[in-house]
């Protein structure tokens, strides 16, 4: 984990100011990492340019580790948002019931424009419930995780 000085220097997370240096903010803890894992799990899956800056503002705003916040965004790179968006465009759909309906597609901004009307809310949806189910998900996981891994610490020093 980066140390809490070296963001002091950082140009543009100086800006941020003292809620960044927080300490709860730098702590490897159960809660601190499982409020990390969830944060970066929701934030990944919607669909929108800069995730990383409201999941910097919730792991501050909910004391979360800053640097896993900002490492579980990446469960959705330029490699998977296509796939994670379109399967929770489907999603989407079969939860309001719609079909999709657009044109043929081309790439064009006017095909765009066009289809965007139709695409928009099963997108937000379909993208809403599966960043909540999975943040949930996460941090039940990584709170199991986390026991197991306390345990077997307590196993080792038993011995």
């Amino acid at each position: 984990m980066p140390d809490k000085g070296v963001v002091k220097e950082y140009g543009v997370l100086k800006y941020i100011g003292q809620p960044l240096l927080h300490k709860e903010l730098w702590e490897f803890n159960r809660k601190s990492f499982c409020s990390a894992t969830a944060i970066g799990l929701f934030w990944g899956w919607m669909p929108m340019p800069f995730q990383m800056i409201p999941a910097a503002l919730c792991s501050i705003w909910f004391r979360a580790n800053f640097a896993l916040s900002l490492l579980g965004v990446w469960v959705s790179n330029p490699i998977t948002m296509p796939p994670m968006m379109y399967f929770a465009y489907v999603f989407g759909n079969i939860i309001l019931g719609t079909s999709p309906e657009y044109k043929e597609f081309t790439l064009s901004t006017e095909w765009i424009s066009d289809s965007f009307s139709n695409i928009w809310e099963p997108l937000i949806v379909g993208c809403l419930i599966i960043g909540i189910f999975t943040s949930v998900l996460g941090y039940i996981v990584m709170h199991i995780i986390w026991k197991i891994y306390l345990y077997n610490q307590l196993q080792k020093r038993k011995k």
